[in-house]
């Protein structure tokens, strides 16, 4: 009598991945950032107090009043944007934003077996190293990506680094990925039969 041979599965890093591929999953996850930094805008006020929101909601109204406006005038736009910069900066907006940007790829790396929402789509995993084996990171690689991919999705002139470093260095590595010494590979399943020797 013999059993079925059983199945184990185990993840390993495959080939490097294609540049659209790998500029559309971060493309996925800063579409994302952007839409909870405006939640963020939203109901940050609220949380400060009835007169934090209260002076949010002016703000928005003068906003909504100039641009229901035929031909807006420039001088009281710029009057209206400056008062929104002050005042997100009174509640520290940008800070808030910046570390929430940071905790997602922080958690991303370390509750999610480093895959954020748009490396799980596309099957795209960080390791140490592009082999047969899957070589896990260390947390000092993870904060340290984290860190640089959050500050790149905050601040431009970064991001825009970021992506030129990708695009024209010849391992297709970010700045985060140089910065922590890892790499972003094509994860896959690879299945693993073993047989059990017949029974006498």
């Amino acid at each position: 009598m013999s059993d079925e041979p059983s199945t184990i599965r185990k993840e390993v890093s495959g080939m490097p991945v294609s540049v659209p591929i790998r500029i559309l999953a971060f493309a996925m996850d800063f579409v994302l950032l952007i839409f909870i930094s405006m939640l963020i805008m939203l109901y940050l006020p609220k949380a400060l107090g009835e007169q934090t929101a209260n002076e949010f909601d002016n703000l928005t109204s003068r906003v909504a009043e100039l641009f229901q406006q035929n031909e807006p005038d420039q001088r009281e736009l710029d009057n209206i944007l400056r008062d929104l910069q002050f005042f997100q900066d009174r509640i520290h907006y940008n800070l808030i934003v910046t570390l929430f940007f940071i905790f997602y790829f922080l958690q991303a790396e370390l509750f999610w077996g480093g895959k954020s929402i748009g490396k799980a789509t596309f099957s795209l995993k960080t390791d140490n190293t592009i082999g047969e084996q899957a070589i896990p990171i260390t947390t000092r690689q993870i904060l340290i990506r984290s860190i640089i991919k959050g500050l790149s999705c905050s601040f431009a002139l970064l991001g825009l680094a970021n992506l030129l470093f990708f695009l024209f260095n010849k391992q297709k590595k970010c700045l985060h990925d140089l910065a922590s010494g890892t790499i972003t590979g094509q994860a896959r399943s690879e299945r693993a039969n073993s047989k059990p020797q017949p029974e006498q």
